[in-house]
């Protein structure tokens, strides 16, 4: 067995279920020695689900993570930095999401779905991009996404079947319905992969340590993402919606997640949306809008209180442009 400073190491988060579960079954199931960490909400049930699937060769982890605390953020990220000797990060997939039923407040005051699907993964790339610098080049940033970012995907609601991003509404005090807040979350997830492209690029594609790639691997009816969904629409996506021919199995779109974490195809590939084919397509138009990745980055950076420069994350100090 290879020693832990020789594997890649791979953090995973929602890795008990779903589309999680499928990626995780698909990287143990390669030849290539990983150190896993599974970052989920419930350690006994993950460990009861894992363990007869962990080949000799492969290294797993489970720690835990509830991406609705940002305490519970912050503790899984110090987990992993203040290790002797110290975890070198070589691909983080932030494959975890929700779509809540009813408009709820984290105990940090924002709507869950978009603290879960968005603010909190920034945090963890804030947190964890100093390590994964340090490991590059050909770190990666994987971010699992949905094209109901994209107008005219998906049912409508109030009216309309796109994302409509308010400053004024992140709280849902003047209108909350759960598919809205997820296609939100997931047009400033984009809107975050892209500028953060962006400044890891600042230096020059040749000078790059990290890529960051944002993955749509299509519509899986059969995920935990609608877990907290009415009994009615749970057996509709179970039993009905999953054998429209538009839909994915979760070990389809695994497949996709998979491809982008780990394909050589990919490799020096950066600021790029790979859809359910495991092709580079566009994400939607408004996507490429840079004044708005710039005003969504900083006020995602100003919610969550932290610096909105973040080249010292990226540059060594005397290295850092101006």
């Amino acid at each position: 067995m290879s020693g832990v400073s020789e594997r890649k190491l791979v953090i995973l988060t929602g890795a008990n279920s779903g589309l999680g579960f499928e990626v995780l079954k698909q990287l143990l199931n390669q030849q290539t020695p990983y150190h896993i960490i599974l970052a989920v909400r419930n350690i006994h049930q993950t460990e009861v689900k894992i363990k007869s699937i962990v080949p000799s060769h492969q290294l797993v982890e489970i720690l835990k993570l509830d991406l609705s605390s940002l305490t519970s953020v912050k503790s899984f990220t110090q987990s992993i930095l203040s290790r002797k000797p110290p975890l070198h990060v070589n691909i983080l997939i932030l494959n975890a999401g929700v779509v809540k039923a009813t408009l709820t407040e984290t105990e940090d005051g924002f709507e869950q779905t978009f603290q879960v699907n968005h603010l909190a993964n920034v945090i963890l790339v804030y947190e964890l991009l100093p390590r994964l610098t340090e490991s590059g080049p050909d770190s990666k940033i994987i971010l699992v996404n949905s094209s109901l970012h994209k107008p005219g995907t998906g049912a409508k609601e109030h009216g309309e079947n796109r994302p409509i991003m308010d400053i004024e509404n992140l709280n849902g005090s003047k209108m909350y319905s759960p598919l809205l807040f997820y296609r939100n979350s997931k047009l400033a997830q984009v809107f975050f992969g892209y500028y953060l492209d962006k400044l890891l690029n600042k230096k020059g594609e040749k000078e790059r340590k990290v890529d960051v790639l944002i993955v749509e691997p299509g519509f899986c009816p059969t995920t935990e993402l609608a877990r907290e969904s009415g009994i009615f629409t749970k057996l509709f996506l179970k039993y009905i919606l999953s054998w429209a021919p538009f839909t994915k199995t979760p070990d389809q779109g695994g497949a996709v997640i998979s491809y982008a974490a780990t394909s050589p195809e990919l490799k020096n590939k950066s600021g790029i949306y790979i859809n359910k084919s495991c092709q580079i397509d566009r994400s939607s138009d408004e996507s490429y809008d840079e004044e708005k990745q710039t005003f969504w980055w900083k006020t995602s950076c100003d919610l969550l209180g932290i610096e909105e420069d973040w080249s010292g994350l990226i540059f060594n100090q005397n290295e850092i442009l101006n």
